[in-house]
Protein backbone atom coordinates (compact mmCIF):
# COMPACT_ATOMS: atom_id res chain seq x y z
CA UNK A 1 0.00 0.00 0.00
CA UNK A 2 1.42 3.06 -1.10
CA UNK A 3 2.23 5.84 1.96
CA UNK A 4 0.19 9.17 1.80
CA UNK A 5 2.27 12.05 0.97
CA UNK A 6 3.05 14.44 3.89
CA UNK A 7 1.49 18.19 3.30
CA UNK A 8 1.78 21.20 5.93
CA UNK A 9 -1.18 23.46 5.27
CA UNK A 10 -0.26 26.48 7.01
CA UNK A 11 -2.33 28.95 8.86
CA UNK A 12 -5.34 30.25 6.70
CA UNK A 13 -7.55 30.31 8.79
CA UNK A 14 -11.79 29.25 8.88
CA UNK A 15 -11.63 29.22 4.85
CA UNK A 16 -12.53 25.60 4.51
CA UNK A 17 -9.38 25.33 2.49
CA UNK A 18 -7.00 23.36 4.56
CA UNK A 19 -9.91 20.58 5.19
CA UNK A 20 -10.40 20.54 1.57
CA UNK A 21 -6.71 19.78 1.02
CA UNK A 22 -6.74 17.53 3.12
CA UNK A 23 -9.52 15.15 1.99
CA UNK A 24 -7.24 15.03 -1.49
CA UNK A 25 -6.78 11.25 -2.16
CA UNK A 26 -3.31 10.04 -1.14
CA UNK A 27 -2.24 12.86 1.56
CA UNK A 28 -1.51 13.12 5.30
CA UNK A 29 -1.93 16.83 5.84
CA UNK A 30 -0.62 18.36 8.89
CA UNK A 31 -2.93 21.24 9.25
CA UNK A 32 -0.84 24.00 11.82
CA UNK A 33 -2.24 26.49 13.87
CA UNK A 34 0.59 29.45 13.95
CA UNK A 35 3.41 30.51 11.55
CA UNK A 36 5.69 29.83 14.37
CA UNK A 37 4.66 25.75 13.97
CA UNK A 38 5.17 25.80 10.51
CA UNK A 39 8.71 25.30 10.71
CA UNK A 40 8.33 21.94 13.14
CA UNK A 41 5.81 20.71 10.84
CA UNK A 42 7.93 20.54 7.83
CA UNK A 43 10.85 18.15 9.93
CA UNK A 44 8.96 15.47 7.92
CA UNK A 45 7.57 17.30 4.95
CA UNK A 46 8.14 18.21 1.68
CA UNK A 47 4.98 20.25 0.73
CA UNK A 48 3.65 23.46 1.91
CA UNK A 49 0.40 24.79 1.12
CA UNK A 50 0.23 28.45 1.97
CA UNK A 51 -0.88 31.93 1.85
CA UNK A 52 1.21 33.52 4.14
CA UNK A 53 5.30 33.31 4.36
CA UNK A 54 8.41 33.39 6.54
CA UNK A 55 12.18 32.93 5.29
CA UNK A 56 12.30 30.51 8.29
CA UNK A 57 10.09 27.72 6.07
CA UNK A 58 13.24 27.31 3.82
CA UNK A 59 14.49 24.34 4.60
CA UNK A 60 16.44 21.74 2.40
CA UNK A 61 13.25 19.24 2.90
CA UNK A 62 10.56 21.51 1.27
CA UNK A 63 10.23 20.21 -2.60
CA UNK A 64 7.20 22.43 -3.48
CA UNK A 65 4.77 25.46 -2.03
CA UNK A 66 1.40 25.47 -3.26
CA UNK A 67 0.41 29.27 -2.57
CA UNK A 68 -3.32 29.87 -1.62
CA UNK A 69 -2.69 33.16 -3.51
CA UNK A 70 -2.99 34.30 -7.57
CA UNK A 71 -0.08 36.62 -6.18
CA UNK A 72 3.18 35.55 -5.06
CA UNK A 73 5.26 38.23 -3.92
CA UNK A 74 4.87 37.28 -0.39
CA UNK A 75 7.80 34.98 -1.54
CA UNK A 76 11.69 34.77 -2.09
CA UNK A 77 11.44 33.57 -5.85
CA UNK A 78 15.51 33.34 -6.10
CA UNK A 79 15.54 31.33 -2.01
CA UNK A 80 13.33 28.72 -3.92
CA UNK A 81 14.70 28.69 -6.78
CA UNK A 82 17.95 28.37 -4.81
CA UNK A 83 16.66 26.03 -2.64
CA UNK A 84 15.02 23.91 -5.81
CA UNK A 85 11.41 24.28 -4.12
CA UNK A 86 8.95 24.84 -7.00
CA UNK A 87 6.09 27.64 -6.04
CA UNK A 88 3.19 27.19 -7.68
CA UNK A 89 0.67 29.51 -7.95
CA UNK A 90 -3.83 29.76 -7.43
CA UNK A 91 -4.38 31.62 -10.38
CA UNK A 92 -7.33 31.02 -12.16
CA UNK A 93 -9.32 30.39 -9.19
CA UNK A 94 -10.41 33.52 -8.26
CA UNK A 95 -12.16 34.88 -11.23
CA UNK A 96 -15.65 34.38 -10.53
CA UNK A 97 -15.47 35.74 -7.27
CA UNK A 98 -13.50 38.59 -7.53
CA UNK A 99 -14.78 39.69 -11.18
CA UNK A 100 -18.22 40.04 -9.04
CA UNK A 101 -16.61 41.91 -6.21
CA UNK A 102 -15.29 44.17 -8.68
CA UNK A 103 -18.68 45.11 -10.18
CA UNK A 104 -20.24 45.26 -7.23
CA UNK A 105 -18.06 47.61 -5.56
CA UNK A 106 -18.69 49.82 -8.76
CA UNK A 107 -22.36 49.56 -8.55
CA UNK A 108 -21.89 50.82 -4.54
CA UNK A 109 -20.49 53.58 -5.66
CA UNK A 110 -22.33 54.66 -9.33
CA UNK A 111 -25.51 53.77 -8.41
CA UNK A 112 -25.43 55.23 -4.79
CA UNK A 113 -25.83 52.01 -3.34
CA UNK A 114 -22.76 52.41 -0.49
CA UNK A 115 -24.42 55.91 0.43
CA UNK A 116 -27.75 54.98 0.89
CA UNK A 117 -26.56 52.05 2.97
CA UNK A 118 -24.26 54.93 5.23
CA UNK A 119 -27.42 56.87 5.79
CA UNK A 120 -29.68 53.63 6.71
CA UNK A 121 -28.44 53.94 10.81
CA UNK A 122 -29.86 57.99 10.86
CA UNK A 123 -33.00 56.77 9.03
CA UNK A 124 -32.08 59.93 6.25
CA UNK A 125 -34.35 60.06 3.15
CA UNK A 126 -32.26 61.86 0.95
CA UNK A 127 -31.75 61.90 -2.84
CA UNK A 128 -28.87 61.46 -4.40
CA UNK A 129 -27.80 61.13 -8.50
CA UNK A 130 -26.88 57.78 -9.76
CA UNK A 131 -24.96 57.53 -13.31
CA UNK A 132 -25.26 54.32 -15.19
CA UNK A 133 -22.28 52.22 -16.32
CA UNK A 134 -24.05 51.76 -20.00
CA UNK A 135 -21.90 53.89 -22.34
CA UNK A 136 -19.03 54.15 -19.88
CA UNK A 137 -15.57 53.06 -20.77
CA UNK A 138 -14.03 50.85 -18.37
CA UNK A 139 -10.23 50.22 -17.92
CA UNK A 140 -8.78 47.13 -16.79
CA UNK A 141 -5.29 46.87 -15.87
CA UNK A 142 -3.84 43.46 -15.66
CA UNK A 143 -5.87 41.49 -18.51
CA UNK A 144 -5.22 37.98 -17.05
CA UNK A 145 -7.77 35.83 -15.92
CA UNK A 146 -9.69 37.94 -13.36
CA UNK A 147 -9.00 41.30 -15.52
CA UNK A 148 -10.40 39.12 -18.24
CA UNK A 149 -13.34 38.07 -15.74
CA UNK A 150 -13.85 41.85 -14.90
CA UNK A 151 -13.61 42.83 -19.25
CA UNK A 152 -16.96 40.25 -19.55
CA UNK A 153 -19.32 41.36 -17.14
CA UNK A 154 -18.48 44.66 -17.83
CA UNK A 155 -19.29 44.65 -21.65
CA UNK A 156 -22.57 42.54 -20.22
CA UNK A 157 -23.57 46.40 -18.58
CA UNK A 158 -23.25 47.82 -22.22
CA UNK A 159 -19.26 49.63 -21.28
CA UNK A 160 -16.76 50.05 -23.67
CA UNK A 161 -13.58 47.88 -22.25
CA UNK A 162 -9.99 48.73 -22.92
CA UNK A 163 -7.29 47.58 -20.15
CA UNK A 164 -3.17 46.89 -19.73
CA UNK A 165 -1.39 43.37 -20.71
CA UNK A 166 2.10 42.79 -21.07
CA UNK A 167 2.28 41.52 -24.62
CA UNK A 168 -1.41 43.33 -25.95
CA UNK A 169 0.10 41.06 -29.60
CA UNK A 170 -1.03 38.34 -27.60
CA UNK A 171 -4.57 39.17 -26.41
CA UNK A 172 -7.92 37.72 -27.42
CA UNK A 173 -10.59 38.89 -25.49
CA UNK A 174 -13.63 41.45 -24.85
CA UNK A 175 -11.46 44.68 -24.41
CA UNK A 176 -11.61 46.94 -27.60
CA UNK A 177 -8.24 48.14 -27.31
CA UNK A 178 -4.99 46.93 -24.80
CA UNK A 179 -1.98 48.48 -24.41
CA UNK A 180 1.26 47.78 -22.33
CA UNK A 181 1.96 48.62 -18.95
CA UNK A 182 3.90 51.44 -20.35
CA UNK A 183 1.06 53.45 -21.39
CA UNK A 184 -1.17 52.89 -18.24
CA UNK A 185 -1.58 56.67 -18.15
CA UNK A 186 -3.20 56.16 -21.21
CA UNK A 187 -5.99 54.19 -20.01
CA UNK A 188 -6.47 56.49 -17.80
CA UNK A 189 -6.92 59.16 -20.12
CA UNK A 190 -9.54 57.51 -22.15
CA UNK A 191 -11.69 56.00 -18.80
CA UNK A 192 -14.59 56.81 -17.26
CA UNK A 193 -13.27 54.21 -14.19
CA UNK A 194 -10.80 51.92 -13.82
CA UNK A 195 -10.50 48.40 -12.25
CA UNK A 196 -7.22 47.12 -11.20
CA UNK A 197 -6.57 43.37 -11.05
CA UNK A 198 -2.59 43.49 -11.13
CA UNK A 199 -0.38 41.36 -8.68
CA UNK A 200 2.00 43.17 -6.58
CA UNK A 201 5.87 42.98 -7.16
CA UNK A 202 8.61 45.92 -8.30
CA UNK A 203 7.18 46.04 -11.49
CA UNK A 204 4.06 47.30 -10.33
CA UNK A 205 4.24 49.01 -6.99
CA UNK A 206 3.33 52.83 -7.04
CA UNK A 207 1.84 52.20 -10.83
CA UNK A 208 -0.94 54.55 -10.36
CA UNK A 209 0.39 57.80 -8.86
CA UNK A 210 -0.61 61.55 -8.61
CA UNK A 211 -0.58 61.67 -12.85
CA UNK A 212 -3.09 58.46 -13.85
CA UNK A 213 -5.33 60.20 -10.94
CA UNK A 214 -5.54 63.37 -12.25
CA UNK A 215 -6.02 61.77 -15.60
CA UNK A 216 -8.82 59.89 -14.43
CA UNK A 217 -10.78 62.98 -12.61
CA UNK A 218 -14.21 62.93 -11.61
CA UNK A 219 -13.93 59.49 -12.61
CA UNK A 220 -14.28 55.94 -10.30
CA UNK A 221 -11.47 53.59 -9.40
CA UNK A 222 -11.71 49.94 -7.88
CA UNK A 223 -8.79 48.06 -6.77
CA UNK A 224 -8.88 44.40 -6.20
CA UNK A 225 -5.54 43.35 -7.12
CA UNK A 226 -2.47 44.63 -5.11
CA UNK A 227 -2.92 47.36 -2.53
CA UNK A 228 0.64 48.40 -3.25
CA UNK A 229 -0.33 49.57 -6.86
CA UNK A 230 -1.65 52.29 -5.93
CA UNK A 231 0.16 55.55 -4.09
CA UNK A 232 -1.66 55.86 -1.29
CA UNK A 233 -0.30 59.33 -0.37
CA UNK A 234 -1.18 60.41 -4.12
CA UNK A 235 -4.72 58.66 -3.80
CA UNK A 236 -5.23 60.45 -0.40
CA UNK A 237 -4.15 64.16 -1.47
CA UNK A 238 -6.61 63.06 -4.59
CA UNK A 239 -9.41 62.11 -2.58
CA UNK A 240 -9.56 65.66 -0.51
CA UNK A 241 -8.90 67.69 -3.49
CA UNK A 242 -11.99 65.43 -4.87
CA UNK A 243 -10.69 64.46 -8.16
CA UNK A 244 -12.11 61.57 -8.17
CA UNK A 245 -15.97 60.66 -8.13
CA UNK A 246 -15.19 58.04 -6.07
CA UNK A 247 -12.56 55.26 -5.46
CA UNK A 248 -13.31 51.19 -3.60
CA UNK A 249 -10.37 49.42 -2.09
CA UNK A 250 -10.58 45.96 -1.33
CA UNK A 251 -5.94 45.34 -0.68
CA UNK A 252 -3.64 48.05 0.48
CA UNK A 253 0.16 48.53 1.23
CA UNK A 254 -0.29 47.46 4.53
CA UNK A 255 -3.21 45.28 5.78
CA UNK A 256 -5.41 45.46 8.01
CA UNK A 257 -5.45 48.99 7.59
CA UNK A 258 -4.07 51.23 9.89
CA UNK A 259 -6.79 52.84 12.50
CA UNK A 260 -5.62 56.18 11.55
CA UNK A 261 -5.29 56.14 8.33
CA UNK A 262 -7.25 59.02 6.69
CA UNK A 263 -8.97 56.05 4.03
CA UNK A 264 -11.77 55.29 6.63
CA UNK A 265 -12.95 58.39 6.91
CA UNK A 266 -12.48 60.55 3.48
CA UNK A 267 -15.56 61.12 1.52
CA UNK A 268 -16.13 58.94 -1.68
CA UNK A 269 -13.86 55.66 -0.41
CA UNK A 270 -15.49 52.79 0.01
CA UNK A 271 -13.23 49.80 1.86
CA UNK A 272 -14.12 46.59 1.90
CA UNK A 273 -11.71 44.21 3.98
CA UNK A 274 -9.60 42.37 1.34
CA UNK A 275 -12.48 39.99 0.58
CA UNK A 276 -12.86 40.24 -3.04
CA UNK A 277 -11.21 36.48 -3.47
CA UNK A 278 -13.41 34.92 -0.54
CA UNK A 279 -16.03 32.68 -1.64
CA UNK A 280 -17.59 29.13 -0.41
CA UNK A 281 -15.89 27.43 -3.22
CA UNK A 282 -12.56 28.30 -2.62
CA UNK A 283 -11.52 25.32 -1.09
CA UNK A 284 -12.73 22.87 -3.46
CA UNK A 285 -11.47 24.58 -6.15
CA UNK A 286 -8.04 25.16 -4.48
CA UNK A 287 -8.17 21.25 -3.87
CA UNK A 288 -9.20 20.49 -7.68
CA UNK A 289 -5.54 22.24 -8.26
CA UNK A 290 -3.40 21.27 -5.77
CA UNK A 291 -4.77 17.47 -6.85
CA UNK A 292 -3.75 18.16 -9.99
CA UNK A 293 -0.03 20.18 -9.11
CA UNK A 294 0.57 16.72 -6.83
CA UNK A 295 0.27 14.35 -9.80
CA UNK A 296 2.99 17.18 -11.58
CA UNK A 297 5.01 16.38 -8.13
CA UNK A 298 4.76 12.75 -8.31
CA UNK A 299 6.11 12.79 -11.95
CA UNK A 300 2.36 12.17 -13.25
CA UNK A 301 1.27 14.97 -15.10
CA UNK A 302 1.86 18.56 -16.21
CA UNK A 303 2.53 21.27 -13.32
CA UNK A 304 -0.10 23.97 -13.60
CA UNK A 305 0.96 27.90 -12.68
CA UNK A 306 4.25 27.83 -11.30
CA UNK A 307 6.26 30.28 -10.77
CA UNK A 308 9.59 28.82 -9.70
Amino acid sequence: MTQPIRVVVGPLGGTGIAEAVAAVDGVAAAIVPSMDAVPAALEDASILVSFRWSDAWIVPSLRWIQSVSAGTDQFPLEALAENHTILTSARGIHEVQVSEHAIGLLLAMTRGIARAAAQQPSRTWAGMAPVELHGMTLGVLGLGVIGEGVARRAAAFGMRVIGTKSHPEAYRGVAEAVYPPTETLEVFRRADAVVITLPGGDATRHLVGAAELEALRGGWLVNVGRGAVVDEAALIAAMEEGVLAGVALDVFAVEPLAAESPLWTLPGVLISPHMAGSSPKYGERLAALFARNLRAFQGAGEWENRVV
